[in-house]
């Protein structure tokens, strides 16, 4: 039984007009054999089939399409048509593949230099696309050696009673589709390949695949086709099967995958956080497909460029470095080796995000270092609403619990307050220790609590420097910093979380409030790289507030730093 990988394949095939030469469709044929334009166009009166007979230096392209029914299929179709040829010397007979090579040279589509431009794709008729390209010699309405077909040079045009004849330099010879090029990649790109691959895989095409016989078991045997299957591309529109592609593959060597994973978990150590290699494989997958055919200019640059993958992934052209100079074409896209891959730091920090009541986990050393508070006493830490997960066993258990302080008794509501906190991370075995921040841009946003009728700002420092101050902010009657509700904010929930989805499926109608960023404090918030280095160092936010306004105590809940596109 035989086994088939059945490529999808649109048979489509656009063109713009451009006045790429002086030559006119309707240009009127002569009844004599051969008439002259100009220097580089003849016009015939005979078939295209007639006059690469009457050339004896086509005879062995003219057998070649004899013998595969070109001629026979073209009288059948009765309709114009496009042939590229090469002369006896440039002739390569077919070892195998010879109907697929034959039909690679035929188009269903008569098309004139007047209207090819360069980027113009010409659908053959062994289904895949022949990429037209022009100089700028030919731009200027020069054919001969300015204008190509894949590989070859333009050496002659001839518009015959049936179409046109291209008499190119060398055979035509027809790149890999994306989707079977990343197939016969070499071992030096396993972990790339078998990252797609294992993204999809084959399906028994029953509707393609012929019945041959019954097995003992009574089982209908087919002779099977079968087709490969990706809904992780086809949920974005993308076939690497399809030849009316257009795409730009970024491909990393292993090599590159594992220098840029080295490069990561250094980074995350010196930042004392981790990340998992599978969300790093997965960006370094998302990342390498394009939906559009990018130059090299495109892809390096000095200046900050950002270019979207098929599935949104941020790609930084004057960070990422590509091999531009040797770009490998495909019959629908293009393929740049990736150099040198940086995976981002807003990658490797999805969200920085702690909470205020782990003063009750903190030593009395720390907690006079870390919690440094004017006119104000500490009163309790208390879970005010219950641990509660929107969709139990899918989505952890969350609690609002808060620091309170409360206003001193020998103190006048116009004395307001002020609480330098270094945030903190809670270790396994209970203890803190301080959060390291790496340089770079962030969005801060906070929780307290609704209805407290408190005006506050922050003031963040690095080293002992202001580097950003809030407006004041109002902790009023509104839910925007009420604990983690976060109302007014966009892309504000743990990663993964989506809360439309978590809703309808578990019914809860306070599925947005779960776990999110808070309310804004800053929508930019740059640490600056204090020892330059690139190496992280903790800060401090100083909350004050200038009134009390005849309350008699506040509470505290969260703070959030979330890495903005910007660092990179």
């Amino acid at each position: 039984m035989k086994t088939i990988i059945k490529s999808f394949v649109m048979l489509l095939a656009l063109f713009s007009v451009a006045s790429c030469s002086e030559l006119k469709d309707d240009e009127h044929y002569d009844n004599s054999n051969t008439v002259i334009a100009n220097n580089e166009l003849k016009i015939v009166g005979m078939t295209s089939e007639e006059y690469l007979a009457s050339r004896g230096d086509f005879s062995n392209m003219n057998e070649l399409f004899r013998n595969q029914g070109i001629y026979d299929e073209l009288h059948k179709k009765g309709q114009l048509s496009t042939m590229l040829v090469v002369t006896n010397d440039k002739f390569r007979q077919p070892e195998d593949k010879k109907d697929f090579v034959t039909r690679s040279h035929v188009s269903d589509i008569s098309i004139s230099p007047a209207n090819l431009e360069d980027g113009t794709r010409l659908m053959m008729w062994h289904g895949k696309y022949v990429n037209v390209s022009i100089d700028e010699a030919g731009r200027a309405g020069n054919i001969v050696d300015h204008i190509y077909f894949n590989n070859g040079a333009v050496k002659e045009v001839v518009k015959t009673t049936t179409g046109y004849v291209y008499v190119i330099s060398e055979m035509i010879e027809t790149p890999t589709s994306l989707y079977d090029f990343i197939t016969d990649l070499g071992d030096e790109y396993s972990i790339f390949r078998e990252m797609v691959l294992a993204s999809g895989g084959k399906e028994f095409d029953r509707a393609n695949s012929k019945a041959i016989g019954v097995n003992d078991q009574g089982n209908t045997v087919y002779d099977s086709v079968f087709i490969y299957r990706n809904t992780f591309f086809e949920a974005v529109n993308f076939d690497m099967n399809s030849e009316s592609l257009t795409a730009t593959l970024l491909l990393p060597s292993n090599d590159v995958i594992q220098r840029a994973l080295d490069d990561a978990h250094q980074r995350l150590a010196a930042w004392d956080m981790e990340r998992s290699d599978s969300i790093m494989k997965d960006w370094i997958l998302k990342a390498a497909f394009h939906a559009k055919r990018y130059t090299a200019a495109d892809l390096q640059t000095t200046e900050v460029n950002d270019l979207k993958s098929i599935f949104s992934t941020q790609w930084r052209t004057n960070i990422q470095q590509v091999e531009t100079t040797e770009p490998i074409e495909l019959s629908n896209g293009i393929v740049y080796k990736v150099k040198n891959l940086h995976l981002p730091n807003n990658l490797l920090m999805y969200r920085l995000k702690d909470y205020f009541y782990y003063y009750e986990n903190c030593t009395d050393e720390q907690k006079a270092a870390y919690y440094k508070a004017v006119n104000l006493n500490y009163k309790l830490c208390d879970t005010e609403v219950t641990a509660w997960s929107p969709l139990p066993g899918v989505w952890p258990y969350h609690e609002n619990r808060i620091i309170r302080f409360d206003k001193p008794s020998d103190i006048a509501d116009t004395d307001g307050f002020q609480l330098d906190f270094t945030p903190l991370k809670l270790s396994d075995d209970g203890t803190v220790r301080p959060w390291l921040f790496p340089p770079g841009s962030y969005r801060f946003a906070m929780g307290s609590v609704q209805n407290q009728g408190l005006d506050v700002m922050v003031i963040v420092l690095a080293d002992g420097q202001e580097i950003a101050r809030t407006r004041t902010i109002t902790w009023g009657s509104t839910t925007e910093f009420h604990y983690d509700r976060g109302t007014t904010l966009s892309n504000t929930h743990p990663e993964g979380y989506d809360a439309t989805y978590v809703r309808e499926v578990g019914g809860n109608s306070k599925a947005a409030n779960y776990d999110t960023d808070g309310g804004q404090m800053l929508d930019e918030l740059v640490i600056p790289d204090i020892h330059g280095n690139g190496s992280p160092v903790q800060i401090t936010m100083r909350i004050s507030c200038g009134s009390w306004n005849g309350k008699s105590n506040v509470k505290f809940h969260h703070w959030c730093l979330r890495p903005t596109v910007n660092n990179y």
